[in-house]
């Protein structure tokens, strides 16, 4: 098997390289956004119901995803990261 020679990267490709790529974050923070997102979905399935048709588990639901949500948020703050879920938030709301 034969290599090709590569292009070398100018300066502005290795500075966003360097910026963008292995963006690390702890597992609590994996998990917050995984939370979070799996509680947006949720509540989006939910909210699109007629609230006198939902049964006392739907209900039920939607308030441990709400609240889901509030704690993921919690967690991202305090690490200052809301902006890995703000995309989501928009997402939902449209």
């Amino acid at each position: 098997m034969t290599t090709r020679p590569t292009a070398p990267m100018s300066r502005a490709d290795i500075a966003a390289h360097a910026a963008a790529s292995h963006t690390r974050v702890s597992l609590e923070v994996q998990r917050a956004v995984a939370r979070f997102e799996a509680a947006a979905l949720r509540v989006e399935e939910l909210a699109g119901l007629d609230a006198r048709g939902m049964s006392g588990a739907q209900f039920d639901s939607l308030a441990l995803a709400q609240d889901a949500m509030a704690e993921s948020r919690r967690v991202l703050g305090l690490a200052g990261l809301l902006h890995l879920v703000d995309a989501a938030v928009k997402a939902v709301a449209r």
